[in-house]
């Protein structure tokens, strides 16, 4: 799946005139480098495996930040991680080291951050190990092979006072706060169903990919993860919150089971409900601000998830097939949220008014002459409280939801590490988006809840 990503990415740096952009980013970051100056201070950045996602998911956006550098890479292969390094050497400035173990790279005092790309089943060791050795990490989705893993993982965070973030990057896109705060607006009523879909064509990943071995954390619940991620967010005012008292419960979920492996499940079809009870407040609204009331809600959402869509007569890849889309059923309105889970690409809000009946509750009409189509690549009503020192707006219409990830990333550990040095928080406070780790322990705990409901293991254990 990474090389699709990977040729998506190259054309799309093309197709916005990128690399000069990050020419000039490059050759001022090696400037500073290479004349020791003391005013530059990078987030130094180690990775742990050499996996394919890396250019996308990482090396890329660092690229084109100018406060953060890659300064080692490691692989159980040392080889692999040399030739990573070489073949993104045009997107490497400094010194950047190749080393056979991932022990090398959590234990240098050199290095600040550490992203992990691992396998599933590996990123709880690997979190822990990099906390406990005083590093910054930003996991891969899922974060852990099940929520008892990411409560251990929020803990040591919280002891270490450091940040840990899981990579749902499409979070960080302005897109998707743009559909948050429609739904919360409160023009079209209260949300009664959110339907996200993630659909891949078989022939996309292998059959003997990682994602279909139970022992590495593989399943279509856990790499799709982004459809439950959607399915809480949109659904409820604001999952994440502390004091949020939103409950789920898994209704329903009907696996496809792997060929080879029947711990695995390669499709997920689940309904979950959520139920925010009366005096449930969560004033942040998804990070938005808005004012909501505090009434009792009840949201269904029925995901989808497909790692290997079957082929037609077992021998065409269905390419046709493929989907990424996310419908939120509000009772006034449809919003369709086209590729939610990569709108940096391309994407469509698509908002149409409709009539239900009274008393079923079915739409009866949908006004497509009111029907209103929008996009935003940057700004949106998250970002635009971040500024820069210049009062700029954070963000580029260019940015990949990647690149956002990592400026999230990048300005939440400057504001931790603010608190640190001068002991109070009346220094740098940043407002932009962020998932929680609170988020990423209520998503596991769905995903338990899915797979215990589908009759299969929790991964992990």
């Amino acid at each position: 799946m990474s090389w699709v990503a990977s040729l998506l990415l190259n054309f799309h740096n093309w197709w916005n005139n990128t690399n000069s952009i990050r020419t000039s980013i490059l050759t001022q970051k090696i400037a500073n480098l290479e004349s020791h100056n003391a005013d530059f201070k990078p987030l130094r950045i180690g990775i742990l495996g050499a996996a394919d996602i890396n250019f996308v998911a990482i090396i890329d956006p660092v690229s084109t930040h100018p406060s953060a550098i890659i300064t080692a890479i490691a692989a159980r292969d040392k080889s692999r991680a040399q030739a990573q390094i070489d073949a993104f050497k045009s997107l490497l400035p400094g010194a950047v080291k190749a080393h056979g173990s991932y022990d090398a790279v959590v234990s240098d005092p050199d290095i600040d951050a550490v992203y992990i790309p691992l396998p599933n089943g590996l990123h709880h060791k690997w979190a822990l190990a990099a906390l406990e050795n005083g590093k910054h990490v930003l996991i891969e989705k899922p974060m852990t092979s099940n929520a008892r893993e990411a409560r251990e993982i929020r803990d040591a965070a919280s002891r270490a006072g450091k940040v840990a973030l899981e990579a749902f990057h499409w979070r960080f896109h302005p897109a998707a706060h743009t559909v948050k705060a429609i739904v919360l607006g409160g023009e079209y009523g209260p949300v009664r169903s959110v339907n996200p879909d993630m659909i891949l064509p078989a022939g996309v990943l292998g059959p003997d990919d990682i994602r279909f071995h139970y022992s590495l954390g593989g399943g279509a619940s856990m790499d799709l993860t982004y459809v439950y991620s959607a399915a809480a967010y949109f659904a409820a005012r604001d999952i994440a919150e502390p004091n949020n008292t939103t409950q789920f419960q898994v209704l329903d979920a009907k696996p496809r089971l792997n060929k080879k492996d029947k711990l695995v499940d390669d499709a997920m079809r689940a309904t979950l409900l959520f139920k925010e009870p009366s005096g449930s407040s969560s004033s942040s609204s998804g990070g938005l601000g808005l004012e909501t009331e505090t009434e009792t809600k009840t949201t269904k959402a029925v995901t989808s998830a497909d790692l290997y869509f079957p082929k037609l007569f077992g021998l065409v890849p269905r390419l046709w097939a493929g989907a990424n889309d996310l419908t939120i059923h509000c009772e006034k309105a449809e919003i369709l949220f086209t590729n939610f889970a990569g709108p940096w690409l391309n994407h469509a809000i698509v908002v149409t008014p409709v009539t239900r009946d009274s008393t079923t509750g079915k739409v009866t009409s949908r006004d497509k002459k009111k029907t209103t189509t929008h996009k935003c690549y940057k700004g949106g009503p998250v970002w635009e409280r971040e500024k820069d020192d210049d009062g700029k707006v954070v963000g580029e219409d260019w940015w990949t939801t990647y690149r956002y990830q990592l400026e999230g990333f990048v300005r939440k550990i400057r504001e931790t590490e603010t608190e640190t040095e001068t002991g109070s928080q009346s220094g740098y406070r940043y407002k932009g988006p962020f998932v929680s780790l609170d988020e990423s322990v209520r998503i596991m705990e769905i995903i338990d809840a899915v797979y215990e409901k589908a009759g299969l293991p929790i991964r992990g254990q």
